[in-house]
């Protein structure tokens, strides 16, 4: 088999990608909130003590979230050097830092940004490295 030429890094690559990290982050989510649904159901007369229908919902959603980004994922490695797609999914770190702040009204440290800033730069590194 030929090796399949890796395209360079554009701004629509990278939102690419993002998009991609954004789902996968979604899982996240899903599952604090199906934590947060306490209860007991009973299947098949087994009852279990911790978990709600609606905390079942969020799980299946939240396995609808990772089973869409394993296929973007798959899709993303063909197209970009490993390296590259790697770099950009530590980006996930800022989005999941979203989600807690916006969603769950979570408070923050500013060493966090400062985290969250270092991570940045080196993903802009590694992308400058891939042009």
């Amino acid at each position: 088999m030929g090796e399949q030429k890796k395209r360079k890094m554009s701004f629509l690559s990278v939102l690419l990608i993002q998009g991609a990290v954004v789902v996968y982050t979604g899982s996240s989510v899903c599952s604090k909130i199906a934590s947060s649904h306490p209860g007991s159901i009973t299947v098949f007369g087994l009852t279990l003590h911790w978990l709600s229908w609606t905390g079942v919902l969020w799980v299946f959603l939240e396995l609808c979230c990772l089973g869409a980004y394993a296929i973007f994922w798959q899709q993303i490695i063909k197209r970009f050097d490993l390296s590259i797609a790697y770099a950009n999914r530590a980006f996930a770190i800022f989005w999941t830092f979203l989600w807690s702040v916006l969603i769950f009204h979570e408070t923050f440290r500013p060493v966090s940004l400062i985290g969250i800033f270092l991570v940045f730069f080196g993903i802009l590194l590694v992308n400058q490295d891939a042009e």
